[in-house]
């Protein structure tokens, strides 16, 4: 165990617990590199798996607005736009993550303690949705959450703020509609720049999951061509 793990696993002194998504609860990050690469590469754009790392936790048409703009690829609204959806094509052609079960299992350990436990993600509303449902996470649409059944009633993505991670935004959101105080709360991220938007939210602690001994994530799909 490491001393990150207890860490992690100590929630008494919060009353929320507010998660990332992508390499935290869910293990996306391999998976988005490839798409990524492919969206980047259909005009004419390059990302190294550095950058991408580097980025992470920033919402990904920034990013793309980023790259194009150092590149020298001139970009409308329309065609970024058009880059987020192809890159949501070509991840979810590579099928369904797996959850992160050392993460989720702290989420689930909080909630039975009585904690309030959110999602606080850089990600596409759609996409997030999706791969939480996948895991029996979220409700769907429609469908009330009876008896706490599903873990998480609040989740926050790109589309709800105006400004994504390293932005404090999401997560002063996801406090905000849990009704905690953002002192009250610890936040779980994989990212550099994630950990920057909870801490200058204001929370309490931060976890770095990666730290964490049952932290594997898939990296076969992060292969450099």
């Amino acid at each position: 165990m490491t001393p990150e793990d207890a860490n992690a696993r100590n929630v008494d002194d919060v009353d929320a617990c507010v998660f990332d998504c992508d390499g935290t609860l869910i293990d996306t990050m391999g998976l988005f590199y490839a798409a990524d690469v492919k969206a980047c590469e259909e005009v004419g754009v390059t990302m190294s798996k550095e950058v991408f790392y580097a980025l992470a936790g920033v919402p990904i048409r920034d990013i793309f607005a980023r790259l194009c703009r150092e590149q020298g690829v001139e970009m409308t609204d329309e065609a970024l736009d058009a880059m987020v959806e192809s890159c949501g094509k070509h991840a979810s052609a590579l099928g369904t993550p797996r959850a992160i079960e050392c993460v989720v299992e702290i989420a689930r350990e909080a909630k039975r303690r009585g904690k309030a436990v959110a999602v606080a993600s850089s990600g596409v509303k759609t996409t997030v949705e999706r791969h939480l449902r996948e895991h029996g996470l979220l409700a769907n649409e429609n469908e009330k959450n009876e008896n706490g059944k599903f873990l998480f009633d609040v989740v926050v993505t790109c589309e709800d703020v105006a400004r994504g991670k390293p932005a404090p935004d999401l997560y002063l959101l996801a406090a905000e509609r849990l009704g905690v105080s953002p002192a009250a709360c610890v936040a779980y991220e994989d990212a550099d720049l994630g950990m920057e938007s909870a801490r200058a939210a204001g929370y309490k602690r931060v976890v770095d999951v990666r730290l964490m001994s049952e932290y594997h994530p898939t990296d076969y799909l992060c292969r450099e061509e």
